[in-house]
C-alpha cells in the first residue's frame, strides 16, 4: 500500500493495476488447479466408479453409463488380475491391449448374464444328480402290507 491516491485519475490507475494483478493470479490458479486435477483424475474414476457401486444410483441397479455393480467390478478388477497374475512380466504394450479387451469384454458381463450362467450351472448339476439317483422301486408281493390276512 505504498501508492497514496491524490485525485480521481490516481484511483482509475489503481483499480485498474488491481484489475490486472486480479487476473494474473487467476490465470495462475486456473493453472495450477488442472495440474492438480490432472494428477489426480484417474483416481477421482476409481473413487467415482467405487461411489456407484456402493451407493447405488437412482434405480439402485444401474449407473448413469448404463452399467450395473457387476460391470463396474469387472472393469475395475478384470484388468488389475489379468495384468497381474497373468502377465506380470509382460510390456507396456501387451498390458494396454489387455486392458483395452478387459474393458470390452466387461461391458458385456452385466448380472443377468451371471445369473443367466448360474441357473445353467445349477440345472447341469440337478440334472446329473437326478440321473445318479435312481428310486428305489417297491416290491409288489401281491399282499398289501398292512392287510390283517395271514
Amino acid at each position: 500500500m505504498g501508492i497514496k491516491i491524490q485525485n480521481i485519475d490516481d484511483l482509475r490507475e489503481e483499480v485498474v493495476r488491481l484489475e490486472v494483478v486480479r487476473t494474473e493470479i487467476e490465470t495462475e490458479l486456473k493453472v495450477e488447479a488442472q495440474k492438480i486435477t490432472s494428477k489426480i483424475r484417474i483416481p477421482l474414476i476409481l473413487l467415482r466408479k467405487l461411489n456407484n457401486f456402493f451407493a447405488g444410483s437412482k434405480d439402485k441397479s444401474r449407473t448413469k453409463d448404463g452399467e450395473d455393480w457387476v460391470t463396474s467390478i469387472f472393469s475395475i478388477g478384470l484388468p488389475l488380475l489379468l495384468n497381474r497374475f497373468l502377465f506380470p512380466k509382460s510390456g507396456f504394450i501387451v498390458k494396454s491391449i489387455i486392458e483395452l479387451i478387459s474393458q470390452t469384454t466387461a461391458k458385456t458381463v452385466n448380472t443377468d448374464l451371471i445369473v443367466e450362467i448360474i441357473e445353467k450351472v445349477s440345472q447341469w448339476i440337478k440334472s446329473t444328480g437326478s440321473r445318479n439317483k435312481k428310486e428305489e422301486e417297491m416290491v409288489d408281493y401281491g399282499i398289501p402290507p398292512d392287510s390283517e390276512s395271514y
